[in-house]
């Protein structure tokens, strides 16, 4: 299954959207790895205390919303709205 993933990017200090090539939750943190298309660059994201929401409707489509703070590029250490929602090839 294809995802694509919406969030906070450090390097370019704005939300992009790139596609999700895997998750992970543990020790607390919410990771994902987004990827350049063409895949260029494998950077893992990491979340700090996620509430993580996930639905799914009656055709399939699932969506996740991880709410956490990251660091920001300015400095600060921020909440953030990430989410990942899965595509239709």
């Amino acid at each position: 299954m294809k995802f694509k993933v919406s969030y906070y990017d450090f390097d370019t200090d704005k939300f992009v959207t790139k596609d999700c090539y895997r998750m992970s939750f543990y020790e607390g943190k919410f990771e994902f790895m987004p990827v350049d298309n063409p895949i260029r660059i494998y950077k893992s994201i990491s979340i700090d205390h996620p509430i993580i929401s996930i639905s799914q409707n009656d055709t399939g489509f699932i969506s996740i919303s991880v709410v956490g703070y990251q660091h920001m590029k300015n400095g600060w250490y921020d909440k953030t709205t990430t989410k990942i929602e899965n595509v239709r090839d």
